[in-house]
């Protein structure tokens, strides 16, 4: 039997049942599940219904449903590049009201001229629909916010190891240092307020001391920033966006890929991604990705070693019950990296290898992760969800470090430091629990999610701090400095330190936050897209202290709008209002005096407007988005650089902060062979007011008002040079304020330094034959020295010279 007639006698169906038949003459609510030969999901098929203008495409697990009742009989006609199309008639006779449409599709080359496309290839950038946890559903071009997506090959082909190495690719983000410490449209996302999320739920990413590492990329689908105040959805988010991490899904047919790369700074890496089912019946299924990395950086005194296993699971007991359990161990053993000083305040005075790590100094930390999600259907158009994650981070270190001041201001020339011994651990918990309901009718559908998150942050009871900031030579108490004109690099015999009492541990206050909520999408004939949600937010922390505990608590109403309409098959007009909400822990309320304040601190509120046109070319293969945004942040918490005599750091609250400006994202392709992913932002940052005078007017620290990017990637395919490829990229960063100010003017007002602009090129070839890959990234093709950024002169971040990294991998 050749392809086609496979295709066809396996596009639908066993025979419907006498109730199923009686069912479809009334008509039906059509939905199915798309795979290929091997079994697996097809994602971003185009299915249409022949003659009457609808459309709809199917999801990472390939499933997909038509908005709206359909009568018998119809043509349903399936597409995707890649695969050849298929056509099939549908009757009450070959309708199963149980199970739907099963349609299995095959490879073949077709260029698909007459059908609008949004599959994705296998090399293609292209991402066209998401699901975060249930909340936030739909093809991107229907939602009503900006959205930038990687995807897992994107990922593959920059030889990202971290998801750090990705940020300039992403619309209106840019790297604040080298930590997992980020800038979105403006505003920081990192320790604080930098909650990351994993398939929709809070993760121990990116909160607390667990952001000095940025999440390896080993067990990723897709990276998503969604824009913008996200608290409506998932409580106390950041009012520039929210980063998810998609993990990779099990497999129901055996794969693999394993990868061995090594290059520049003496690295080496080895990943392994295999997949498949764990019985015949296809009920149980795995995923085990796993890798390591050791390299010595760019930097002195610095060698890392990273390692993550991640073995994930799908049961699937029943007709309509799944469940996915993820599991994720990471360790990172080297040096914890506090960039250098910025000597006598010359950006290049000292090379960007420079280092304030002293041999003895060590970084050890281990992140462990456990998420659980039961997806059970309850009636036909009716789902419960809950899910868990539970994760774990413990750290151990000891390392010099500056006390953000100068011996010598202002010469600059000689740091003040401190020396930490810590050991500690934190835990973060989150549980989601929601119904859906898809309510279906003749011109308007509502797809209503009802819901309750719980979500704890809590720091170990031993946890230890030791810290010094002198020590004896000689029979006499120096303080611990760092020359920038000789610096020394020695073993420190810790008995000679001096340390001090009274020392608190830097983590934050333990939390717990309940959200309820509600949100409803509608499609209005299928041109008109709304939601409408609402989310209430319970939030209670408490202090630090080991008896006499504070407790505070803080609530918040927070509403969310949005609306899309179709102007043409094209062409996609959005609009949209949303509110933000980041709570203080208890110790800036109670013990505000510590955090160098004259009064407790409040909660922040912030308010979006966003407003653009999403567009789709090439058969909807080149994803254009062109948004313009205005973001108002009230009471921002900003840390002066300050340290105080118990070891915290100081924070001031900004009155009100202002970013409004325009993005432009593109992805996708332009034909098979070419891929593009590219961006551009212009963001207008201003502090409208503030507690220190000369701040009022500057832009907002680490936000560049001018970013760009552009990465472009061919293969050739029908030639000699067939599996033969390249990519380029540049990348261009605005200047931009420090975090810190540098000091006072003659008539004592706060002054500020700025991080140079800076535009660096990366170049890679690749080449496919067989089973097997090979690529060659070479990055900042130019050997620019220039900055990530950082926080002032005594903490800056170079970017990496020039380096190449050469893989190779096996598919089978």
């Amino acid at each position: 039997m050749n392809n086609v007639m496979k295709a066809l006698a396996f596009a639908l169906l066993t025979s419907a049942s006498v109730p199923g038949a009686v069912y479809a003459q009334q008509g039906v609510a059509l939905f199915g599940k798309i795979q290929d030969e091997n079994g697996n999901p097809i994602s971003g098929v185009t299915l249409t219904l022949a003659d009457r203008q609808q459309q709809t495409s199917s999801n990472a697990q390939g499933e997909f449903s038509f908005t709206g009742i359909t009568s018998f009989p119809v043509q349903l006609r399936a597409a995707a590049i890649g695969y050849k199309p298929v056509l099939l008639d549908l009757n009450t006779a070959n309708w199963n009201a149980k199970k739907g449409v099963r349609l299995l599709m095959v490879a073949g080359d077709n260029t698909l001229d007459e059908v609008l496309v949004t599959g994705r290839r296998n090399n293609s950038y292209l991402t066209n629909n998401m699901e975060l946890g249930g909340k936030f559903a739909g093809k991107l071009k229907d939602l009503p916010q900006s959205v930038a997506v990687l995807s897992k090959e994107f990922i593959e082909d920059k030889q990202a190891f971290t998801t750090g190495a990705l940020v300039q690719d992403l619309a209106g983000v840019t790297e604040a240092s080298s930590y997992d410490d980020v800038v979105i449209r403006g505003f920081k996302s990192g320790y604080e307020t930098g909650v990351r999320l994993v398939n929709g739920l809070r993760s121990g990413y990116g909160y607390g001391n667990s952001y000095y590492n940025s999440p390896l990329t080993i067990n990723l689908e897709n990276i998503e920033v969604l824009k913008g105040p996200g608290a409506s959805l998932f409580g106390d988010i950041v009012p520039g966006g929210t980063i998810n991490m998609t993990t990779k899904k099990p497999l129901e047919d055996f794969k693999g890929h394993v990868n061995f790369a090594g290059g520049s700074f003496e690295t080496m890496r080895t990943t392994v991604d295999l997949g498949g089912p764990l019985d015949s019946a296809k009920r149980i299924l795995y995923r085990f990705n796993a890798g390591y990395e050791d390299t010595k950086t760019f930097r002195d005194v610095n060698r890392q070693k990273r390692m993550m296993i991640a073995p994930s699971f799908t049961f699937k007991p029943a007709e309509g019950t799944v469940v996915d359990i993820d599991m994720v161990y990471n360790q990172f053993n080297g040096y914890l990296d506090r960039g250098m000083g910025i000597k006598e305040n010359n950006f290049y005075a000292l090379p960007r290898s420079f280092t304030l790590s002293q041999p003895s100094d060590f970084y050890n930390s281990k992140t462990f992760s456990l998420s659980a999600r039961l997806s059970q259907r309850l009636a036909e158009h009716v789902s419960l969800n809950l899910s868990y994650m539970k994760s774990i981070y413990q750290e151990d270190v000891n390392e010099h470090r500056t006390m953000n001041t100068f011996a010598d201001a202002p010469h600059n020339t000689i740091m003040n430091m401190r020396f930490f011994d810590r050991h500690g651990r934190d835990y973060t918990d989150n549980v989601v629990g929601y119904v859906k309901w898809d309510l279906l009718g003749d011109r308007v559908d509502h797809h209503l999610v009802a819901g309750i998150d719980f979500a704890q942050y809590r720091g170990d009871k031993e946890n230890q701090l030791r810290e010094a900031r002198q020590q004896t030579i000689d029979g006499k108490v120096v303080p611990l400095t760092f020359d920038l004109n000789n610096p020394t690099y020695t073993t420190h015999d810790l008995t000679n330190y001096v340390w001090r009492t009274g020392v608190a541990y830097p983590f934050l206050s333990p939390y717990k936050t309940t959200g309820k909520y509600i949100q409803d999408q509608i499609s209005i004939d299928d041109r008109l897209k709304l939601i409408v949600g609402l989310r209430h937010e319970h939030y209670s922390s408490e202090t630090l202290d080991g008896q006499n505990r504070f407790h505070a608590t803080q609530n918040a109403l927070l509403p969310r709008f949005g609306v899309t309409y179709g102007i043409n098959k094209q062409i996609n007009y959005f609009a949209s209002y949303s509110q933000g909400f980041v709570p203080v822990g208890a110790n800036f309320i109670q013990n505000y005096k510590d955090y160098g304040a004259d009064k407790p601190f409040d909660a922040e509120r912030s308010f979006q407007v966003e407003t653009g046109v999403k567009t789709g070319f090439f058969k909807e293969q080149l994803q254009v988005d062109l948004s313009l945004f205005r973001i108002e942040r009230r009471n921002m918490l900003i840390a002066t650089g300050a340290i105080n005599d118990s070891g915290l750091p100081e924070y001031r609250q900004s009155g009100k902060a202002l970013s409004q400006g325009v993005e432009l994202d593109v992805r996708g392709q332009l034909t098979r062979e070419f891929q593009v992913m590219a961006n551009y932002t212009y963001n207008d940052t201003e502090v409208k007011s503030s507690s220190v005078p000369s701040e009022i007017g500057q832009s907002l620290p680490g936000a560049p008002k001018n970013m760009a990017s552009a990465w472009l990637k061919y293969v050739f395919s029908n030639s000699t040079l067939k599996g033969l490829g390249f990519g380029a990229g540049v990348y261009y960063v605005d200047r931009k304020r420090m975090d810190n100010s540098i000091g006072k003017d003659s008539d004592g007002n706060a002054l500020w330094g700025q991080w140079p602009s800076y535009t660096t090129v990366n170049a890679a070839a690749y080449y496919h034959v067989g089973a097997i890959k090979m690529a060659v990234n070479l990055n900042n093709v130019f050997d620019k020295y220039y900055f990530l950024g950082g926080f002032d002169y005594t903490r800056a971040f170079a970017g990496a010279p020039r380096n190449i990294m050469v893989s190779v991998g096996y598919s089978f």
